[in-house]
């Protein structure tokens, strides 16, 4: 069981680290994309920004995913990388469908898993609400206090 446990963790706090340098990433590549979309506030642009912001995000949770995928393989849980992926995805997202299982004597890591998806996907929700209201705030206080004010006909999410 302590196995079980110190391999989750440590496969935990990997995916924070991969995480949280791929969010870092994210801001610094589209930079200009949320200056671009900042300076033009209108439905398409914060559409565009936010689309990428949401591409980066998803590129971490999968290679979160591929992670979990490695360390059953390597404690040779699964046959194939196919299962092991699904498997570690199913759980990853909570969903669960229990059509593959774990044996006993690993059956910890599938909760660990879950767990560890389900703070990163909260993490990434967090992440994106925070990204969305950033490129919200300025388009807002310009159309608020500009003495030419935008039109508010033209949406911006």
């Amino acid at each position: 069981m302590l196995i079980q446990i110190l391999i989750g963790l440590a496969v935990i706090v990997a995916t924070a680290f991969i995480h949280a340098g791929v969010l870092s990433i994210t801001l610094k590549r589209n930079k200009k994309l949320t200056d671009w979309a900042q300076n033009n506030p209108h439905f398409w642009s914060t559409t565009i920004a936010l689309a990428v912001s949401v591409i980066w995000v998803m590129a971490a949770h999968l290679i979160e995913v591929v992670l979990w995928s490695f360390v059953y393989i390597g404690l040779d849980i699964f046959d194939t990388f196919e299962t092991a992926v699904y498997f570690a995805l199913v759980s990853y997202t909570t969903l669960g469908f229990g059509d593959i299982i774990l044996p006993d004597n690993w059956r910890l890591l599938s909760g660990l898993t879950a767990a560890n998806g389900f703070l990163v996907f909260g993490w990434s929700t967090a992440f994106q609400v925070e990204f969305l209201t950033a490129l919200r705030t300025k388009s807002v206080h310009e159309m608020s206090f500009s003495s030419n004010p935008k039109s508010w006909d033209d949406p911006i999410i």
